[in-house]
């Protein structure tokens, strides 16, 4: 009996370093738990609140994590997203159904505020505060993804974090008037069958772009809700050639060239007839 109650004894023993082990395994690897919250989501309705508010990122708000939150004050992003994976959805869900607004310590994003679709693309606007990846598990470099000036989003290690954080400094100094102001290089209008002339349209279009230049082309199609404007010159010295199509409708194509990143026109007009 007595040799029974030591086999017990040593099994729970075992069980209880299996179970301990297993904790702080995960605890090691996912130090604030394991998260979905995903930063592609953020990025995607970031970029469609720039779209609806003159190319401008949520801004103006006691800190950024408070302009952030005016994602889920559009009901655009839910409080599981906005809390990042460092706080807790329950913190974050208290604040924001009692009317408040999320501040550094209730946020787990860094989010650069001011920032507009105008700026460098080379411009971070978004990444996690702690070296997480995509499921909130603890990075093996220190590295982290990023979401930059326009929507992409890259890895950015952890051997070149220091040197990442002091190319923002600079590119954040060397902001132009333009990006500031959120101001188009180019600014577009559409010109109805009728004569009818509108700055925005509120459908689903199409624009087909081709671009060419001395040592270069391209070309490409680009669906949804999309921008009349042009908020960036190519990257090489050329032209870009837009169409416009939506419902029944399609546009003359419209070409705009570019010298040392200047364009030859400031407005265009995209005039449109039936594809009949």
């Amino acid at each position: 009996m007595r040799k029974r109650s030591v086999i017990s004894l040593s099994l729970i023993g075992v069980v209880a370093v299996l179970v301990g082990t297993g904790w702080l395994y995960w605890r090691g690897k996912f130090p604030y738990g394991h998260s979905h919250c995903c930063i592609l989501n953020v990025r995607s309705v970031l970029e469609a609140y720039a779209r609806e508010h003159d190319g401008r990122y949520p801004a103006g708000e006691s800190s950024a994590e408070a302009s952030l939150s005016l994602l889920h004050r559009s009901g655009d992003l839910d409080p599981y997203h906005l809390r990042g994976m460092t706080v807790s959805e329950e913190t974050t869900l208290s604040i924001l159904q009692g009317g408040g607004l999320l501040s550094p310590q209730s946020c787990g994003w860094n989010y650069v505020e001011g920032l507009t679709v105008a700026d460098d693309i080379g411009l971070a606007l978004l990444w996690c505060k702690e070296p997480l990846g995509h499921n909130g598990d603890r990075t093996r470099d220190g590295g982290r993804q990023v979401v930059f000036v326009g929507g992409d989003v890259r890895w950015v290690s952890g051997a070149r974090w220091a040197a990442f954080l002091e190319d923002q400094k600079r590119l954040l100094a060397e902001r132009s008037v333009r990006a500031v102001a959120g101001a188009p290089v180019v600014a577009g209008s559409v010109e109805l069958p009728d004569g009818t002339r509108i700055d925005r349209l509120n459908c689903i279009c199409t624009i087909t772009e081709t671009s060419g230049g001395p040592d270069f082309s391209s070309s490409g199609t680009s669906s949804g809700s999309l921008d009349l404007v042009w908020y960036h010159p190519p990257f090489q010295e050329g032209y870009v050639t837009r169409t416009l199509s939506f419902s029944r409708l399609i546009s003359e194509p419209v070409t705009v060239r570019f010298t040392n990143g200047v364009p030859d026109v400031t407005n265009v007009v995209f005039r449109m007839r039936d594809k009949r």
